[in-house]
């Protein structure tokens, strides 16, 4: 028999809580225990603007979030979080990041037919206009670098489970170079049928690269496997929600980090730079705020200065029959933050217009 943390039982979580925050421990420990031997053989990923929080539900909750269900792009994040009660939904947001550069995202989710639920979905993004010099200093002119992702998915329910596919056609434009990738991304959730948890595990960026920027310097896929809990005690307004990420390998910083910090190696640290918090506030039945925290962009954007809110987030969501407007601020340092907006419409709503 599996004996769960005595701290758990302590403060009076319930056993399936404990089962599942007792399973991120466990996959952390099994990879931080080789995570230093396998250091120098890790792949170069790319196509890594997929992980960017580009819409307003999974950027107020730290970045990373599998177990969200209050946002309709949140199926960009894990396919199984599609909600056939959205109807025909439609929405759209914006972000603008520190030093000008613009990520857009749109998605339109409808359902096929009788317990299934399908959304298309494009993630774009900006990186603006660049001069160009060739070796030895010499002006050519200037170029844009652009990158987009353009999703499929699809999700069916079967009793307390639900189970989705994202299949995902990517590419990066940098001047003449261009690179492109085929990849998916599998989930599954588990749905308490009397208390208010949600259990989730995905898999994302399972797939192949199609064309590299250069022929001799191949790019590659690096699949990353997540699991989510998200709970609501009884009577209480707040919906928490803890993630982990990075599980089955070390993949090494996902930022710069231009100041080393003396105990980045330590397990505590290295632990938590794998968890994200996440908090929904319920305020009323049309309004929430959103809280989060996430350690990795914390330590890793810390420079001489401090790190002021960086690693924290926040927003909220104010919701009417007809639309949804919502809002969600991530910081990174103390030299910006990041800024977006969305809004969500139930097209069905508008016909009654």
């Amino acid at each position: 028999m599996i004996r769960y943390p005595l701290r758990l039982k302590v403060i009076g979580i319930p056993p399936v809580i404990a089962r599942g925050i007792y399973m991120i421990f466990c996959l952390g420990t099994l990879n931080f225990c080789g995570s230093h031997s396998l250091l120098g053989q890790v792949p170069r990923g790319a196509f890594g603007f997929g992980d960017q929080p580009s819409f307003t539900g999974l950027a107020g909750l730290g970045g990373v979030n599998i177990t969200s269900g209050g946002d309709p792009l949140m199926f960009l994040s894990n396919p199984a979080l599609l909600d056939s009660a959205d109807g025909e939904a439609l929405s759209a947001h914006y972000l603008n990041l520190p030093g000008g550069f613009q990520f857009a995202t749109a998605g339109y989710g409808w359902q096929p037919k009788e317990g299934w639920q399908a959304a298309f979905g494009v993630q774009f993004v900006n990186y603006g206009e660049f001069e160009g010099f060739d070796e030895v200093g010499f002006p050519l002119g200037t170029f844009h670098a652009n990158e987009f992702a353009i999703t499929s998915a699809l999700n069916g329910t079967n009793g307390v489970f639900r189970y989705g596919l994202n299949l995902k056609l990517m590419g990066s434009l940098l001047e003449s170079y261009q690179a492109y990738a085929l990849a998916s991304d599998l989930g599954i959730t588990y749905h308490h049928p009397q208390e208010h948890l949600v259990i989730a595990i995905t898999a994302k960026r399972v797939g192949v690269v199609l064309a590299h920027y250069i022929s001799e310097l191949p790019l590659q896929l690096i699949p990353d496997v997540r699991v989510g809990i998200r709970y609501k005690a009884p009577n209480m307004p707040v919906r928490f929600h803890l993630t982990g990420r990075n599980l089955i390998h070390d993949s090494g910083p996902s930022y710069i980090n231009t100041v080393p910090l003396m105990n980045d190696n330590r397990f505590g640290d290295r632990l938590f730079k794998r968890l994200v918090l996440g908090a929904e506030v319920l305020v009323h039945e049309s309004f929430e705020l959103r809280i989060g925290y996430n350690h990795l962009v914390r330590r890793e954007f810390a420079d001489i200065s401090g790190r002021g809110l960086g690693g924290f987030s926040g927003g909220w969501v104010f919701r009417t029959p007809e639309f949804t407007l919502s809002y969600a601020v991530s910081a990174y340092q103390i030299a910006g933050s990041a800024h977006l907006f969305g809004i969500h419409t139930n097209i069905q709503s508008l016909r009654k217009f």
